[in-house]
């Protein structure tokens, strides 16, 4: 004998197959409700505006940020190449200060030698120095460029843009600089050639230059013939004149020497430049502000659905569900235009 009756069975079963249409009835509804066209609700003006143009306010924004971060990595890369240039011109200009200062100290020895020393490193360190002031012109309009177009996509940088313009007054100082060294480099090693080939001619006015040097115990005829012959050069300097030119440029040769460790530890430490930061701050603000408006638009789209469902508790949006769904059956029919 069964424990269920089959009579029960078959009126469980009739129930379980009348609530599956019913909720397949309500599904259909609340899909039409969803593709059917509702009101905003309690949304502004500005509200409704806002998630209208928040798609293309983000891609613009992400753009945006994409060259920020762009321009960035292409200033460090500018940077870091200039940097490089910087590290060969200085380490050229201490090996030229090296040469001065043995042509200072060697001008008592040996005539010839302190000549070549002296004329090799004040022409090694003219052309560092035009090398060094190229290379930070180079640069400083390639960054002046970059942030013109990085002021086109942030308006706050194109004060900084304004300000950093003002550098090149300096340049144009340092350019008309190194036009005036170029002159006076050109003057001394003319003037040591001159006189080294003085000194391979004439062995005996040589001689009495470093008489000169070392005892003063020359004639005075003997010491005018050797002014003349090698005026403007090493061998004519006083002991006191070498002394004081030993120190300037044991000084200088030491303010080259910080530079090239400063220009080495940066490029060590990956040769970022501050305005490659600011940009980097700038993309970061931008990624702030759209994470702000993603979620104000989150928060909107949760606004406008919670009003979606109100509707449908109250019935008004399945109605208008079956209404819609009614037009679009008659639309199917043969006679319906």
């Amino acid at each position: 004998m069964d424990l269920v009756p089959q009579r029960l069975l078959d009126n469980q079963a009739a129930k379980e197959r009348e609530a599956s249409v019913g909720l397949q009835r309500d599904e259909d509804d609340i899909s039409l409700c969803e593709d059917a066209e509702l009101p905003d609700g309690d949304l502004s003006a500005e509200e409704k505006i806002f998630l209208e143009e928040f798609p293309r306010l983000k891609q613009d924004l992400e753009v945006n940020i994409r060259k920020l971060r762009a321009l960035a990595d292409h200033m460090d890369t500018i940077h870091k190449t200039f940097t490089k240039t910087n590290i060969v011109a200085n380490s050229v200009t201490v090996f030229s200060g090296v040469m001065s200062v043995l042509g200072l100290a060697l001008a008592p020895v040996t005539a010839g030698g302190s000549l070549v020393l002296s004329a090799a490193g004040q022409s090694l360190g003219t052309a560092a120095g035009v090398t060094s002031i190229m290379t930070s012109a180079w640069e400083h309009f390639h960054n002046k460029k970059a942030r013109a177009q990085a002021s086109s996509l942030v308006p706050t940088l194109d004060q900084e843009v304004r300000v950093a313009g003002g550098k090149e007054a300096s340049y144009v100082m340092a350019a008309s600089q190194i036009a005036y060294n170029c002159g006076s480099t050109i003057r001394d090693v003319k003037k040591n050639i001159r006189a080294f080939r003085t000194a391979r001619a004439h062995p005996h006015l040589a001689k009495a230059a470093k008489r000169l040097l070392t005892t003063g115990q020359v004639s005075a005829r003997r010491s005018r013939q050797v002014q003349k012959a090698f005026e403007g050069t090493t061998l004519v300097m006083t002991k006191n004149a070498r002394m004081l030119g030993g120190a300037m440029a044991t000084f200088s040769l030491g303010q080259d020497l910080a530079a090239l460790w400063k220009d080495w530890k940066q490029l060590q430490e990956g040769a970022r430049t501050e305005s490659a930061e600011e940009l980097r701050s700038q993309a970061g603000k931008l990624e702030r502000k759209l994470a702000k408006l993603t979620q104000l638009h989150e928060n909107l789209q949760q606004k406008k659905k919670g009003h979606v469902r109100k509707a449908m508790q109250e019935g008004s949006c399945l109605h208008g569900g079956k209404r819609a769904l009614t037009r679009n059956r008659m639309e199917e029919l043969p006679f319906i235009g």
